[in-house]
C-alpha cells in the first residue's frame, strides 16, 4: 500500500466549508455502531456512513469527525444488506449480495444472488479497518466495478449535534497518490487534523473523494479489496505518523489481538448464568459496552459515558457506571477514581464552575472546547459528582480491601469532603444547592440536566439556586461514608465533622422537602425555597443513599410504582399526571434505565424485594425490544400496551455505560450481595430472584482477594442460595433473612 509522503508542502486551501443542515436521525436499530474508548464509528447496518455529514454517523475520535462519508456501490448501485452483526465491540461483520441487473427480455426467474460480499469493519484506538471480500457462485465471469466514496468534515462533537457555529479553520483539497487520499484541516485552536485513507490494491481509478476498481472474477473465484484510515491530530503539520501496513497484514495481526485482549478481560469478570438465555444475553451484551466504553489514560482505565454524544470523561456518569458495575469488575472503579482525583479542582474558576475539591462533570478535547466555543473542555458543572466520588470510593474499598488506594487518595477525599461542608452550601440554609456562574455553562446542574427539567406544578421553570432532593441524599451517604474513610486514614477530626453534617442533612430533608399532603417529596426547591410539588424520580433516589426513614422508603415505592410514575416499562422521570408530562421529553417523562437501577437498588437495600423486582422485570421487558437487548440511554415515557413496545427515544445513546450497568446494580440488590472485603466477608442479606428467573450462578464474585462462586434458586416465595466454590483468600461467608423484619409497618405494593 502506498503511503503519503509526510515532508511535503501543505495541501491547497479548497471552499470546504461543512454545511450544518441535516437529516433527522435514524432509530438506533437500524444503526451499527462499533467503540474503543473515545473512538467510535457510527453507521448504517450495511456498514456505510450515509447520508454524508448526517449527526448520527461517523468515524469520531478526541471529539470530532474525522469520517463524515462511506459509502459502497456494486456496479452503480448500493449492495442488497443479507444480515450484519458485531462479533465484538471492535469488530463487525456485514454479508451483501450485489444487485443483479436485468436486460431488457431477461427470464427474472434466473438467480440473483450470484456474488457474496463479506464487509467486515474493526477500530481500534485511532485507526479504521475494512475488508471488502467479493466471491462469485456463477457459472460464468462477472464484471464489476466496485466504488468507495468517502469524505472528511472534521466537525467537532457539539457541531454535530447540532450547535450552529457560524464559523470554522481552514479546510484544504484532498491530497491523492497512487494508493491514498489525506484529508487535511487546521483548526482555530491551532491544530492540524488529518485523516489518511489507504488502499490495497490500489485503485484503477481515486479522486479526493472517489476509489474505484473494476475487475473481471472468474467462477467460483474471490477477489479482497484493503482500506486503512488513520486520524491523527497535532500541534504542528510537519509530519503525521502514519503506518504503511496492508490490511491483510493487520487483519492477521490486530484482530486476534484485539479479541484476544477482550476475551481475557471479560473471564476475569464475574459471569452469569441462569435459566433464561435472553436475560444472560442481556448481561452479555451489558459487559460487551462496559468493555468497549473503556478508556485508557496513563494507568487507570475508567469509564466514558456513551456513544455518540458522550464518549469522553463525565464526573456523574463514569461514577456510577463503575458504582453499578463493582459486582462485575470493581477495576472499573479504580480507574474511574484515579483519573478523577487527577483533574479535582483546584482553584476557584467561574469559567469553569471550579471550586477546590470539586469532582469534574466533563473533560472535552475538541476544537471547539479549546476555542472557548462552548464551556466543556474542562467542566465542574455538576453539583452531584463531588458527594457520588466519595460514595464510590467508600464502596470501592468494601468490595476490594484496597486501603492502599484510600491512602493515596486521602488528599482526593479530603478535599471532596471539605466541598461538601464549604462550597456545597450557596447560602448558608445547609442545603447543597447550585448555580451556574459561566453563562455558557449547564443551567441545571443535576443528573437532569436540561434546562426544562425543573418545573413547578404549573409548568414554570424553577430558577437557581437549586436544591435537588437526591443530592441532599448524596450528600448524606457522601459524607458518612467519608467519615468512615477518614476514620480509617486517621483523619478524626473531619471524620466527626462530616459524621455531624450527615445527621443534620438527614434532618433538612423530612423538614424542608417532605409534602405531608402528598405522601412524597419534593423534586427541588427553588431559590425562594419554595418546594417543586410535582411528582419526579428523584426522590427514589433518596433509597440509593439510604438518607431516610424505612416508613418514608415504603412511601416513597408506593408512590413511584404508582400510575403516574411507573408506565411499565419503567419508571418515568416525571408523572404523567404532571402539567409538565412529555414522555418524549428527554427528563420531563421518559424512562432512564440507570434511574430505574438506582431506586430499584435503593427498595432492595430496605426491603422491599418485590418492588425491586417489579423494577428489573420492566426493563427486563423493555430490552427485549431494543436490538441484542440493550438498555439505551432512554426511551419515551408511554404506558405499556398489551400488545405494544417502548417507544424509542429518537437521539438516545447506545451504547451507554451507566444504562449497561443497570441490571448489574438491581441484580446486587436484589441478591443482597453485602461485601466486606477488608474483614474477608461476605454476607448475602435476603436474596430475591425476579419471577422471570428460577436459577442463577454467579461465578468468579471478586471480593478483595477471594472468588467465589454462588448459586441461587428460587421456590415460591423464597430464594435459596449456596456456596459452590471458593479461591484464593479465604472468606467467610454468612447468608441471611430479615425482608419481613425490615417490611414493618408498610403496606407492600401488590
Amino acid at each position: 500500500m502506498s503511503g503519503v509522503n509526510s515532508h511535503e508542502l501543505k495541501p491547497t486551501p479548497a471552499p470546504l466549508e461543512p454545511k450544518l443542515a441535516y437529516p433527522e436521525p435514524t432509530a438506533s436499530d437500524e444503526s451499527l455502531a462499533l467503540v474503543s474508548g473515545c473512538t467510535f464509528f457510527a453507521a448504517t447496518r450495511q456498514g456505510d456512513v450515509i447520508p454524508p455529514g448526517a449527526p448520527h454517523v461517523g468515524l469520531f475520535h478526541d471529539d470530532t469527525r474525522f469520517l463524515s462519508h462511506l459509502e459502497l456501490r456494486v456496479n452503480g448501485k448500493h449492495p442488497n444488506m443479507l444480515s450484519s452483526t458485531t462479533t465484538g465491540p471492535h469488530i463487525s461483520r456485514v454479508d451483501l449480495t450485489a444487485r443483479r441487473e436485468s436486460a431488457p427480455g431477461e427470464n427474472l426467474d434466473l438467480p440473483v444472488n450470484e456474488v457474496y460480499i463479506r464487509r467486515e469493519q474493526l477500530l481500534e484506538k485511532d485507526r479504521f479497518y475494512e475488508a471488502l471480500e467479493f466471491q462469485s457462485f456463477h457459472n460464468a465471469e462477472v464484471k464489476l466495478t466496485v466504488e468507495l466514496c468517502f469524505d472528511a468534515d472534521f466537525m467537532d462533537i457539539f457541531q454535530v449535534r447540532g450547535l450552529l457555529r457560524g464559523k470554522s479553520g481552514q479546510y484544504y483539497a484532498p491530497q491523492v497518490r497512487e494508493a491514498a487520499v489525506r484529508f487535511y484541516y487546521e483548526g482555530l485552536d491551532e491544530r492540524s487534523r488529518v485523516t489518511d485513507i489507504g488502499f490495497d490494491p490500489a485503485p484503477q481509478t481515486l479522486e479526493g473523494k472517489r476509489a474505484s476498481w473494476s475487475f473481471v472474477l472468474p467462477p467460483r473465484d474471490h477477489k479482497t479489496l484493503r482500506t486503512t484510515i488513520a486520524m491523527s491530530v497535532r500541534t504542528n503539520t510537519a509530519e503525521c505518523e502514519y503506518t504503511e501496513a496492508s490490511f491483510g497484514k493487520t487483519l492477521e495481526t490486530v484482530s486476534p489481538h484485539v479479541a484476544s485482549e477482550h476475551d481475557a478481560w471479560t473471564e476475569n469478570c464475574t459471569h452469569f448464568r441462569s435459566d433464561d438465555e435472553i436475560f444472560d444475553t442481556m448481561l452479555q451484551t451489558s459487559t460487551k459496552d462496559f468493555y468497549a466504553l473503556r478508556m485508557q489514560e496513563n494507568e487507570n482505565t475508567a469509564v466514558a459515558a456513551g456513544v455518540p454524544w458522550f464518549a469522553a470523561l463525565f464526573g456523574r456518569d463514569s461514577i456510577l457506571s463503575s458504582f453499578e458495575a463493582l459486582i462485575l469488575d470493581p477495576g472499573l472503579a479504580r480507574g474511574t477514581l484515579c483519573l478523577l482525583a487527577a483533574h479535582q479542582g483546584i482553584v476557584r474558576d467561574d469559567e469553569r464552575d471550579e471550586d477546590p475539591g470539586k469532582i469534574l462533570h466533563e473533560r472535552r478535547s475538541g476544537e471547539m472546547t479549546a476555542t472557548n466555543e462552548v464551556a466543556f473542555g474542562r467542566s465542574y458543572g455538576s453539583v452531584d459528582s463531588t458527594p457520588l466520588f466519595l460514595i464510590l470510593a467508600h464502596a470501592y474499598v468494601r468490595w476490594t480491601g484496597d486501603t492502599a488506594l484510600l491512602k493515596q487518595l486521602h488528599a482526593a477525599l479530603r478535599s471532596a469532603t471539605e466541598w461538601i461542608l464549604k462550597y456545597g452550601d450557596l447560602d448558608g440554609d445547609g442545603l447543597i444547592e447550585y448555580q451556574r456562574r459561566n453563562p455558557k455553562g449547564l443551567f441545571n446542574q443535576g443528573w437532569k440536566d436540561s434546562g426544562d427539567a425543573n418545573r413547578h406544578a404549573d409548568g414554570t421553570i424553577a430558577q437557581p439556586p437549586i436544591a435537588l432532593v437526591e443530592v441532599q441524599g448524596y450528600a448524606v451517604r457522601a459524607l458518612a461514608d467519608a467519615a468512615e474513610i477518614l476514620s480509617a486514614l486517621h483523619d478524626d477530626e473531619l471524620s466527626a465533622l462530616a459524621a455531624k453534617r450527615s445527621d443534620e442533612l438527614r434532618t433538612l430533608i423530612e423538614e424542608h422537602f417532605w409534602l405531608e399532603d402528598r405522601s412524597y417529596y419534593a423534586m427541588a426547591l427553588d431559590r425562594e425555597k419554595k418546594p417543586l410539588r410535582v411528582d419526579g424520580s428523584n426522590p427514589g433516589h433518596l433509597l440509593f443513599a439510604e438518607a431516610i426513614s424505612a416508613q418514608r422508603a415504603c412511601q416513597v415505592a408506593n408512590r413511584i410504582l404508582g400510575p403516574g410514575l411507573f408506565s411499565g416499562w419503567g419508571i418515568r422521570t416525571l408523572s404523567c399526571e404532571e402539567k409538565s408530562f412529555n414522555p418524549m421529553s428527554y427528563h420531563c417523562g421518559s424512562v432512564w434505565p440507570h434511574d430505574n437501577a438506582l431506586i430499584g437498588y435503593g427498595m432492595a437495600l430496605y426491603g422491599l424485594h418485590r418492588d425491586a423486582s417489579t423494577v428489573l422485570h420492566s426493563l427486563y421487558n423493555s430490552a427485549l425490544h431494543f436490538r441484542d437487548y440493550r438498555l439505551p440511554e432512554l426511551f419515551c415515557g408511554f404506558q405499556h400496551l398489551q400488545k405494544g413496545q417502548p417507544v424509542h427515544y429518537p437521539v438516545s445513546c447506545s451504547p451507554q455505560a451507566w444504562a449497561a450497568g443497570a441490571p448489574f446494580l438491581l441484580l446486587t440488590g436484589l441478591l443482597g450481595i453485602t461485601p466486606n472485603a477488608s474483614a474477608d466477608e461476605l454476607a448475602i442479606a435476603d436474596p430475591h430472584l425476579p419471577p422471570f428467573l428460577n436459577e442463577l450462578r454467579v461465578e468468579n464474585l471478586r471480593v478483595g482477594a477471594s472468588r467465589v462462586t454462588l448459586d441461587f434458586k428460587r421456590e415460591g416465595e423464597r430464594t435459596h442460595c449456596n456456596v459452590v466454590d471458593l479461591k484464593g483468600k479465604q472468606l467467610k461467608i454468612s447468608i441471611q433473612f430479615r425482608a419481613e423484619a425490615r417490611r414493618e409497618n408498610c403496606t407492600e405494593t401488590e
